[in-house]
């Protein structure tokens, strides 16, 4: 099928596509114009004709040309007609055209130098006269170019402020331009000025700026200025400008002290030359002998950058290069010196036109080579090492007389044209050698950046460079770069045994490994890389361990393997391998008798309790705490600690402390009863402390074991014991028989008070507390219930206290204490010859209280006979109490008329039908109450209705027994006392006010859900 021919463009000629046709191009949107049919990549450069169609009403030799962003300048002309085009290369619209003859031919001037702008919408034309008997002097025309939907405007309008000054070279702002004006520009002439102005849209005749900057001529008559640029290094406010002449290129450098802003707003460049016109200080200069009378500068900077990476200087030695530097503080902009020898000097006994030649009419620089426009040839120059990497004639009778070259500075592509044709030069990955050239001037770091992307040249580039570090000596660096290559394993280490050293040979091998391990092989079997793993780790472990355990070495060196060695053996690769081969990695470590590295191990692979156990075999007991704490596994605690408890009592209870409810308490008594001496005492109660007070546990037996130590080594702390468990013995988390039995062995006399008191065992607990402590036994016989017992205890202590020491003044203290003895129960513990004197007191008050009582009893009495004869006399009053009622009485509740239903009337007046009542009371009922309610209602309900029932099926009056009727007014009788046992209104409503309203919120929230 054939393929479609993408339309041409109306000013373009069209190309066919055909398969003889090498040099067919289509306009790109990418902004390279024209672009090859895709074809194998031989050459670095190519040169392409570009064809343009020119409207029919020009014609004429190709005269100048430009060309930015995209946008193309040309002039063609005859002697009596030129016109200037401006072509917009990605797309197909109409050429700009302006008749120029009015302002050049007809005026008597020739077009010296054109100029444009970055973005293309700026042209500044330099005129000299066409003779010197023409009658004029240098002229300055600008062209400001726009755009409409329809067509292209340009608009040309002669300076006359430049008049009589010849424009050799122009720098365009790129930081201020715009396609409406050029931002403040820099102009240099012929004789060596620079001057600044700004041109636009709004810019006339009369409101062109011209201001003279600096003067590079001194005042000769011929000193042109055949470069001219301005930069701003990259963030900051430094900004540069460079000046060429033919032979020599100057630099001026400034930082200014106003912000981009206020920069803007000034739209003056006087600032950067301010410095030099007072003379405080000098332009950076270097100058060159040269023959020629031009020079030229260019500028390489990626597409899209406004900040050049490489610059270029073509003068009478050759091409000076080098790059411009980033830093804002650096004193030097242009950095570099290498020269580009084009060979001048061998051409000064040649004729002129031989001479012209040799010499380059044109140049432009790309990132790696400098594109040399010559008479008759185009040649191409490495800028690296010099060599001639492309080379084209030019034959001038086919393709015209070559003019110059240009480079677009915003999309980088290249054109050379003559006064016939016009070309432009594709570049097909320039940088395809750059690694090559670096690799044979030894810079490897470079050659290996260029490489990257060619894994076969990646690995001559990383070979060579390890070959060399090793002729030099730098082991270790050759180490790593022969890992990465692909020689084979041999080889290398066959180099690195023979040297004493091995440090290389042990990066080398893990460098190897990790290769292994993060880039596997495809083409190996699992089997094959496992076991090609297994042989390097284990290799690697050995090479460390006799590192780590070389004689006469010192402990910073034993240190620092033994710091690589360990973080080697976390790497997780190397920690699967390990592990895999446990057994394997375990007896060559114990080959080297390396305790140390065994037991760190033995924790890598998770085997704590081979670890411990030969930790606490070398009486290592720091150690094995110490692995113990690290590891998750608890029944070693269970196992060891006990072992540990008996060497380091205090941090083992600490490790214990520090897992909290991990740990079963009741598993760790065979760690806890170890106290053999004061200090495994202290720490095994201070474990049940916090297993008691922290940990919340509950179990008998450690709260027996408590008691037990508190009762034996420290009494002191066991009555606060008891006390936070409390008096009562269904709470108490120890055994109390146990206790006391404890505690009466040792003799704790106040724990065991405490505990008979807890067993209601009063008798006992007064007697012992007598014994030693006579206020705990008023105490503990102050604490029961029981009157009679507490009389009973107090009589005990009186007899202890009395009794023998007739001592008259105990007792009547006795008696003040407790009110419960009296005078007549202390009698009897003295003696029959005491002196009731002594009593005199005490018995008149003892005499007085009877007294008092039986007048209150006599009191009582009295008030008791006034209510029952109060009561008897309400009673008759009641037998003759009647209750009248009308027809028009309603019921209080429903307020219907009370007869028409049964109803009850109470005393108070309040009337009730008994089935309003009966719904008003059951929602008050107990459940109690409820339940017989409905039990009785149901028994009343089967009498009623238990009659039987006629043949026919009819109900017939039944004959109620005596026995029925009887027990049915019982059902009556009980069913009214639950009803109208007291009336709602007056007593019942009453004594539930204080009830809440609902009982039952949880299902109240149901029932609202």
């Amino acid at each position: 099928m054939a393929r479609a021919i993408p339309p041409q463009p109306k000013f373009l000629d069209r190309i066919d596509n055909g398969p003889n046709n090498s040099n067919s191009f289509v306009v790109t949107a990418g902004g390279n114009p024209f672009e090859a049919e895709e074809e194998e990549e031989n050459e670095i450069f190519s040169k392409h004709k570009m064809v343009l169609r020119f409207p029919p009403n020009c014609s004429g030799d190709l005269m100048h040309l430009m060309v930015s962003k995209n946008w193309l300048i040309c002039i063609i002309g005859t002697p009596d007609r030129m016109t200037l085009l401006r072509f917009f290369l990605p797309r197909a619209i109409p050429p700009g055209e302006l008749a120029m003859e009015k302002y050049v031919t007809g005026s008597g001037y020739k077009i010296h130098k054109v100029f444009l702008d970055p973005t293309g919408h700026h042209v500044i034309i330099s005129l000299l006269p066409r003779s010197s008997s023409a009658g004029v002097s240098a002229d300055f025309l600008y062209i400001q170019c726009s755009e409409t939907p329809q067509a292209q405007q340009l608009k040309l309008r002669r300076i006359e402020k430049f008049k009589d000054h010849e424009i050799t070279a122009v720098a365009f702002n790129t930081y201020q331009g715009t396609d409406t004006s050029t931002g403040c520009i820099l102009l240099g002439t012929s004789r060596g000025l620079i001057f600044e102005t700004e041109l636009g849209a709004g810019s006339t005749d009369g409101h062109a700026q011209r201001r003279q900057l600096y003067d590079l001529g001194l005042g000769r008559q011929k000193y042109p200025i055949t470069g001219l640029e301005l930069l701003r290094v990259p963030n900051s406010q430094r900004y540069v400008v460079v000046a060429t002449t033919p032979d020599c290129i100057y630099t001026f450098q400034e930082t200014l002290k106003i912000n981009q802003e206020e920069f803007q707003q000034q739209r003056s460049l006087q600032a950067i030359f301010a410095t030099y016109v007072t003379g405080a200080q000098e332009p950076q200069s270097e100058e060159r002998k040269t023959d020629l009378t031009h020079s030229q500068l260019r500028f390489f900077a990626p597409p899209n950058s406004k900040y050049p990476k490489q610059w270029a200087w073509l003068c009478g030695a050759g091409i000076r290069t080098g790059e411009l530097s980033i830093d804002p503080t650096s004193v030097t902009s242009l950095l570099g010196d290498t020269l580009i020898d084009l060979d001048f000097e061998s051409g000064k006994h040649l004729s002129y036109e031989e001479r012209r030649l040799i010499v380059p009419k044109s140049f432009v620089l790309t990132e790696y080579h400098a594109l040399l426009l010559y008479p008759d040839h185009l040649k191409a120059i490495c800028l690296l090492n010099q060599a001639v990497v492309y080379q084209e004639p030019l034959n001038e009778a086919r393709v015209g007389r070559a003019l110059s070259m240009e480079r677009d500075p915003v999309t980088g592509s290249i054109y050379i044209y003559t006064d016939k044709s016009v070309f432009t030069i594709r570049i097909a990955r320039e940088e395809r050698n750059i690694w090559r050239i670096y690799l044979e001037r030894g810079q490897y770091e470079l050659a290996k950046a260029h490489a990257a992307a060619v894994p076969e040249h990646l690995q001559l580039v990383l070979s060579e460079h390890a070959d060399a570090a090793f002729r030099e000596g730098s082991y270790e660096i050759a180490a790593n770069y022969y890992a990465e290559t692909d020689k084979t394993f041999e080889e290398v280490c066959l180099k690195f045994m023979i040297l004493p050293d091995k440090r290389p040979i042990i990066n080398y091998v893990k460098k190897r490994l990790s290769r292994l391990t993060t880039a596997p092989n495809p083409k190996e079997t699992n089997a094959d890389m496992n076991a090609a793993i297994k042989a390097l780790v284990v290799w690697l472990i050995d090479l460390y361990l006799i590192q780590i355990n070389l004689p006469d070495q010192t402990e910073t060196w034993r240190s620092t393997w033994q710091q690589e060695y360990s973080e080697f053996m976390r790497d997780p690769a190397v920690l699967a391998c390990s592990m895999q081969h446990r057994v394997e990695v375990q007896q060559l470590i114990a080959q080297h008798a390396d305790p140390h590295n065994l037991a760190q191990f033995a924790i890598a692979i998770g085997d704590y309790d081979e670890v411990i156990g030969q930790q606490l075999k070398a009486e290592r007991f720091v150690e094995a705490l110490q692995t113990l704490s690290k590891q998750g596994d608890l029944n070693l605690y269970y196992k060891y600690a006990p072992k540990l408890m008996e060497q380091l009592p205090e941090q083992t209870v600490d490790a214990l402390i520090a897992l909290g409810h991990k740990l079963e308490v009741e598993k760790l008594v065979p760690t806890l009863i170890v106290m053999e001496t004061k200090e495994q005492r202290k720490q095994t109660m201070r474990y049940l402390e916090f297993a008691i007070y922290n940990l919340n546990t509950t179990n008998d037996a450690i709260h027996n074991f408590l008691v037990h130590l508190y009762a034996q080594h420290k009494p002191e702390s066991l009555m606060k014991y008891l006390e936070i468990q409390g008096r009562d013995e269904t709470l108490v988390h120890y055994d109390i028989h146990y206790a006391l039995k404890v505690c009466t062995d040792l003799d704790v006399q106040v724990a065991c008070v405490f505990l008979q008191c807890m067993l209601r065992m009063w008798t006992s607990a007064v007697d012992l507390a007598l014994k030693f402590n006579m206020n705990l036994a008023k105490e503990t016989a102050s604490k029961p219930l029981d009157s009679a017992t507490r009389r009973k205890l107090w009589l005990r202590i009186a007899y202890h206290d009395i009794k023998g020491t007739n001592d008259v003044k105990k007792a009547l203290n006795l008696l003040k204490e407790c009110k419960l003895l009296r005078i007549e129960d202390l009698l009897p513990f003295f003696s029959d010859f005491e002196k009731i004197d002594n009593f005199k007191e005490a018995i008149c008050d003892a005499l007085k209280d009877y007294n008092q009582r039986i007048q209150e009893l006599q009191r009582e009495m009295d008030e008791s006979r006034e209510q029952s004869e109060r009561v008897c006399k309400e009673l008759q009053q009641l037998r003759g109490h009647s209750i009248s009622l009308n027809g028009q009485d309603t019921c209080t509740i429903c307020e219907m008329m009370l007869l028409i239903k049964p109803f009850f009337v109470f005393i108070c007046g309040h009337k009730f039908h008994s089935d309003c009542l009966e719904k008003q009371l059951i929602p008050m009922l107990s459940k109690e109450q409820s339940r017989r309610l409905a039990t009785l209602k149901q028994q009343m309900e089967t009498l009623m209705t238990g009659n039987s029932t006629n043949l026919k099926g009819q109900q017939v009056a039944p004959l109620i027994p005596s026995g029925e009727q009887k027990k049915r007014g019982e059902l009556k009788s009980e069913i009214e006392e639950i009803l109208a046992g007291d009336c709602l209104c007056c007593g019942i409503l009453i004594d539930t006010i204080d009830q809440p309203f609902v009982d039952d919120w949880e299902q109240v929230n149901v029932e609202w859900e």
